[in-house]
């Protein structure tokens, strides 16, 4: 299992029974065309395909779209207006620095699986999902795996969350350790969103967190402690 997909997570999802948000996959494209796109050099043919798919399938006002190893910059910045005005373009903005950390990491984890194949990463849309609001921000939850317990953080450091909802935190913590028994990994991290009727759906998964990994630690302000919840910054 490579904790950088969805597309690896949502089966678990289904296999431990919990609710998320659903994607329908579309094209693969090979990373090197990704870099070779980035320097101007030569044909970028399954860029390409996957760019014309993407224009039958997204429409901005019912979906969103993304790739199977993370969401654009553009999306998450629309994501956290929760109730956006502007809608995200169609676009392929591939030099974002973030974007490239993760296609250079998943590019490692696949090559070390299959270094006969080219790797490829997937685009795919998804429905857009009202999300309960809190000052401006939709409440999403950052759930931290480690092999000494689960550690569970409000996503967004700008808005702190009422106490009220720690015990939604400590939902985020059971579901995440139902996640765990379907999986191989001794870490790992996992979104969830809370929607306006009060559900609570699976986001996306990635990396355990380390200290000068791709993971953001939300609002702890260094490693987060196994089984604490912040709900606020803890500075």
């Amino acid at each position: 299992m490579n904790p950088i997909l969805l597309s690896h997570w949502l089966p678990i999802c289904d296999r431990a029974r919990i609710a998320y948000i659903p994607a329908t996959f579309g094209p693969e494209v090979r990373i090197d065309e990704i870099f070779r796109f980035l320097e101007g050099l030569g044909d970028t043919p399954t860029l390409d395909r996957a760019y014309a798919w993407l224009r039958r399938h997204y429409q901005p006002r019912s979906t969103m779209w993304r790739w199977d190893c993370c969401s654009t910059e553009i999306l998450k910045a629309t994501m956290a207006e929760s109730y956006p005005t502007a809608l995200p373009l169609l676009e392929f903005d591939l030099d974002e620095p973030r974007f490239m950390s993760v296609l250079e990491e998943l590019e490692r984890s696949l090559r070390g699986v299959t270094p006969t194949q080219q790797p490829t990463v997937s685009v795919l849309v998804r429905p857009w999902v009202n999300a309960k609001v809190e000052a401006s921000y939709p409440v999403e939850f950052r759930a931290f795996t480690f092999p000494s317990g689960i550690a569970v953080s409000s996503y967004y450091t700008r808005r702190p969350l009422p106490t009220s909802y720690e015990e939604t935190a400590i939902q985020v913590r059971n579901l995440t350790e139902k996640l765990a028994a379907y999986t191989p990994l001794p870490s790992f991290s996992a979104d969830f969103l809370l929607t306006e009727e009060g559900n609570l759906l699976f986001l996306e998964g990635g990396l355990g967190f380390t200290r000068e990994g791709l993971v953001n630690s939300c609002c702890f302000s260094g490693e987060p402690k196994p089984g604490a919840i912040a709900l606020s910054y803890q500075r």
